[in-house]
């Protein structure tokens, strides 16, 4: 049964609201759009938002990624412009100029994806982006974490609503809509929709249970309900590590630096119980290394067990380097390959360096060319410091970050950074309990 108009406006504009509480203001929004019939739902959607009585009152962007990875990417991007247009929204189009082209191209895809998103976010001040994954992308979520062997954070799925930035959320409106209810929304609009061949290639795991879903292979209910028992147990006990990590944090056993560092004393973390000690590592191995994936559970768990004992001095994992004493310290390294620069245009600003730092260059120093690139690209700096920010543009050095200003020429301007390590460590965690001591929770 297709979704009607009210339907769909109560859809949205509830996920709105839900956003609005993490980031303060919902005004602006952006839609990520691909032509796909899931995605033209949220079109209708935010169509429906808009002419509502009374009409929600944010301004819809549509954003089209294009990962430049077929040839028909740049045609359905023109279809998606068109369909903004038909309907009266803006729309512009992002190319991943530079794609993937070995490993883990979905994730790479994934990654470049949000980090279009996230950029079209700031630049046009939108606090939300929607996307328009399903009930189907929950199960197909769950179920692939069972198969490899995911905690109960990966097998309670996706949330409807979380935090990418302190003032960016990213919003799923029709995660409990099953997919086929959206096709059947657009085909009642007579809609077409852009047809992507990898969505039907049985090479990929996700459209294999994609079709058992389809043949009723899998008992929607049953599914429906494991997933729900495992929310709770997520949030049970991600509430219980955010009191250990307030009490933690209370007594000098766990603390970040400016300089996007993590210390964690050794003997607290070897006296947490099992299951918030490996959601913390995991924690801090995504928050240091400045990735939104978080590692694997097999590797995270060898982590923890050489963190707790002490028998491994150092370690490496998801591109952060452990060292193990009394404190243990996790630091980003800087890596063979280095650390991706940001391209940083005039007027333009704050930029995301490299997930840990906003980064926000004086109007008279963001000229054209200018890029924010690793201390370390400089061939300078200890292993810490060789991983933070500097602003240049060619071959000359334009600004650094205060702390590093003994390391360059007397007269060097400052650098205006924010780290982002501490709000990542923290984020989507609730508040710790009432009267327990502990740093802010990262959503300032």
């Amino acid at each position: 049964m297709p979704l009607g108009r009210r339907e769909l406006a109560d859809l949205l504009a509830a996920a709105l609201a839900q956003a609005a509480r993490l980031t303060g203001r919902s005004d602006r929004a952006i839609l990520a759009v691909s032509g796909g019939p899931d995605s033209l739902a949220l079109l209708l959607a935010a169509v429906a938002c808009r002419d509502s009585a009374p009409p929600t009152p944010t301004n819809f962007h549509i954003v089209t990624i294009d990962h430049n990875l077929r040839a028909e990417s740049a045609a359905e991007a023109r279809f998606v412009a068109e369909m903004a247009a038909r309907f009266g929204l803006s729309h512009e189009t992002l190319r991943w100029a530079d794609p993937a082209r070995t490993g883990n191209l979905a994730a790479a895809a994934r990654q470049a994806r949000y980090d279009h998103l996230g950029a079209a976010a700031r630049r046009t001040g939108a606090t939300a982006i929607l996307t328009a994954h399903h009930e189907d992308d929950q199960f197909e979520t769950h179920l692939m974490a069972a198969e490899r062997g995911a905690g109960v954070v990966g097998l309670a799925g996706m949330r409807p609503v979380r935090v990418l930035a302190p003032d960016l959320a990213l919003a799923r409106p029709f995660l409990a809509i099953a997919g086929a209810r959206l096709k059947a929304t657009v085909a009642a609009h007579h809609l077409p929709a852009v047809d992507d061949p990898t969505n039907a290639d049985p090479a990929y795991r996700r459209v294999q249970i994609r079709r058992q879903l389809a043949a009723a292979t899998f008992d929607r209910p049953v599914l429906r309900a494991r997933i729900t028992a495992h929310q709770a147990q997520r949030d049970a006990v991600e509430a219980e590590l955010s009191r250990a990590m307030a009490a933690m944090a209370a007594a000098g056993d766990l603390a970040v630096t400016e300089a996007g560092t993590v210390a964690i004393g050794r003997s607290a973390l070897a006296a947490l119980a099992d299951a918030p000690a490996f959601l913390l590592v995991q924690r801090a191995v995504a928050a240091v290394g400045g990735r939104g994936q978080r590692p694997g559970g097999p590797a995270t768990l060898r982590l923890l067990d050489a963190m707790r004992s002490g028998t491994s001095p150092t370690r490496t994992l998801g591109g952060i380097r452990v060292a193990t004493g009394p404190t243990i310290t996790m630091a980003r390294e800087y890596g063979r390959a280095g650390i991706a620069p940001v391209p940083v245009g005039t007027g333009t600003g704050p930029h995301l360096f490299d997930g840990r730092f906003m980064v926000d260059p004086e109007p008279d120093l963001a000229r054209a060319g200018a890029r924010i690139v690793a201390f370390g690209d400089l061939g300078r700096g200890n292993a810490v410091e060789r991983t933070l920010p500097a602003l240049v543009a060619g071959d000359t050095l334009l600004a650094v970050p205060a702390r590093l200003g003994h390391k360059v020429a007397g007269g060097t301007p400052p650098l205006t950074i924010h780290p982002f390590v501490d709000w990542s460590l923290y984020r989507d965690l609730p508040p710790p309990s009432a009267g327990t001591a502990g740093p802010a929770r990262g959503r300032r």
